[in-house]
């Protein structure tokens, strides 16, 4: 593979002012040697970005192949902004001084400032934009932005008078001098940005030798040699793969199953083993001797390719997240799962939960992923650590009003603790106000405390008043609030 590469030009000092790329791009730097500037090829055009002489290396121009980008202040901030539907200039107060869309183009002279004391910006449009670098007596210029395809005049530029009289009156007079002069700029032009040839360079062959600061392409290198020795050996001829006996002449070395042809198919038709091709014995070990392939990757067909990797070998691995689904009670077995399979001594932490509700659906997934980490921990822990210190259960409101009528619950998500049967926690959060899965595992650890020491709730036990009822009957909402703010207003009378 060989590439023609420009010499660099260097400062007085010996370090380089600019240094040429392969693929027709450059990049400058300063005397300190902080980048400048870097002209770079990515797709169909150059991108450009102008760097400040600072240790932050502020970017103070940004232009893609299109002349889109925008120009900055020496602090970064955004002066000139080009975009294909127009752009604006504004000064350093933010306030907008000129502005033009695409059907409003700039008009007059066009915009010119200083990026820093070295560079200079001169924007007409998003096709003509011009930047130039200096820096102790040399200099760069740059063509930036959208490349025109033709020149930049029309051909009336070029007349130098109109046909008056005869057949042809009326017919422009053209300087042939200057059609000629714009054709040759026009050629300039698109060679520019083109991979032709650049001028007076030296040649250097890219070998696994040359690539001693990039080893990740040596392979690339070896590769390609690889491959240009198959393509003279003819394996890639169009002929290879038309006919089957050159097929198999060709290709049967890399690949043995082309040696059998037809007879690895068998008989489709028959119901014995004996007639698979398979339990030939020199037809087995044919087909499991390795060859030069085994191991990188063939050509896929468009149906294989959109078949999301299925039939890749190295596909990579899945991910596979620890979170386990709660285990769903229903409302005629709830009493008696509680009461009996539930093991003794662990407590039973029940999520009243609607999946209508959005709270409810994003607790839920934090539930599922504390359930995978208490079955993890068991699982880690068999044989010296018989059952969790507690378990947790799902229980759909949605679907049941067995819990709500039974404790007024109007609140979702709620969670419910029960102990050796009986109920020992009953609230929306957590240590009073937590409602995180840490804040979980605390009220766990405090409620089985106080279970373990015989403090339950009552059987009847149900959440007080609340307006609940507001739409069905407000008269009873009215009255049980103003009886309990009553009661509270009554025990503040007393301890003052």
């Amino acid at each position: 593979m060989v590439v023609e590469l420009l010499p660099p030009r260097k400062y007085p000092g010996g370090t380089n002012f600019l240094v040429y790329s392969a693929d027709g791009g450059s990049f400058a730097y300063y005397p300190s040697g902080r980048m400048a500037a870097a002209y770079e090829r990515m797709g169909g055009g150059f991108y450009t970005y102008f760097y400040a002489d600072d240790k932050a290396g502020t970017t103070l121009l940004a232009i893609d192949p299109r002349g889109c980008g925008y120009a900055a202040f020496p602090n970064g901030k955004p002066r000139l902004t080009s975009q294909k539907t127009g752009g604006v200039l504004v000064d350093d107060k933010g306030m907008i001084v000129r502005s033009w869309t695409q059907f409003k183009p700039l008009t007059g002279p066009p915009i010119e400032f200083e990026l820093s004391p070295h560079l200079h910006l001169s924007f007409q449009s998003r096709q003509l934009i011009r930047a130039k670098l200096s820096c102790h007596g040399l200099s760069q210029e740059y063509e930036l932005g959208d490349v025109q395809k033709m020149a930049t005049e029309s051909y009336l530029t070029k007349s130098v008078g109109v046909v008056k009289m005869g057949p042809e009156r009326g017919k422009q007079i053209l300087d042939i001098d200057q059609c000629r002069q714009a054709a040759q700029e026009n050629r300039a032009r698109r060679a520019s940005t083109s991979a032709g040839e650049m001028g007076p360079a030296k040649k250097c062959n890219i070998t696994p030798d040359f690539m001693q600061k990039h080893p990740p392409l040596r392979e690339v290198v070896t590769r390609t040699d690889e491959l240009q020795r198959s393509v003279k050996e003819g394996k890639w001829d169009v002929e290879v793969f038309v006919s089957k006996a050159k097929l198999q002449a060709t290709l049967s070395d890399d690949f043995p199953s082309l040696k059998f042809g037809d007879s690895l198919k068998g008989d489709r038709y028959s119901q014995k083993l004996d007639n698979m091709p398979a339990l030939q014995p020199d037809t087995l070990e044919a087909l499991l001797k390795e060859t030069s392939v085994d191991g990188r990757p063939l050509p896929l067909s468009a149906s294989i390719k959109a078949a999301s990797g299925r039939f890749r070998p190295d596909h990579g691995f899945h991910y596979k997240t620890i979170r386990k689904r709660l285990k769903l009670l229903k409302d005629r077995s709830f009493d008696h799962f509680i009461q009996s399979e539930v093991p003794q001594g662990t407590l039973a932490v029940v999520c009243c939960l609607a999946g209508w509700l959005p709270q409810c659906r994003k607790a839920e997934p934090a539930l599922e992923l504390l359930n995978g980490e208490l079955h993890a921990e068991a699982v880690a822990g068999e044989g010296t650590k018989p059952v969790a210190d507690f378990l947790l259960y799902k229980f759909d409101m949605s679907e049941s009003r067995l819990l709500r009528d039974r404790y007024n619950i109007t609140t979702l998500p709620m969670y419910l603790m029960y102990f050796n049967g009986k109920l020992c926690y009953a609230s929306n959060t957590f240590k009073g106000v937590g409602t995180t899965m840490n804040d979980l595992r605390a009220q766990v650890r405090d409620t089985r405390e106080a279970a373990q020491r015989g403090i339950f709730l009552p059987d009847d036990f149900k959440f007080g008043l609340t307006s609940n009822k507001f739409t069905e009957s407000f008269q009873e909402t009215l009255a049980g609030i103003s009886t309990t703010l009553a009661g509270v207003n009554s025990n503040l009378g007393k301890r003052t």
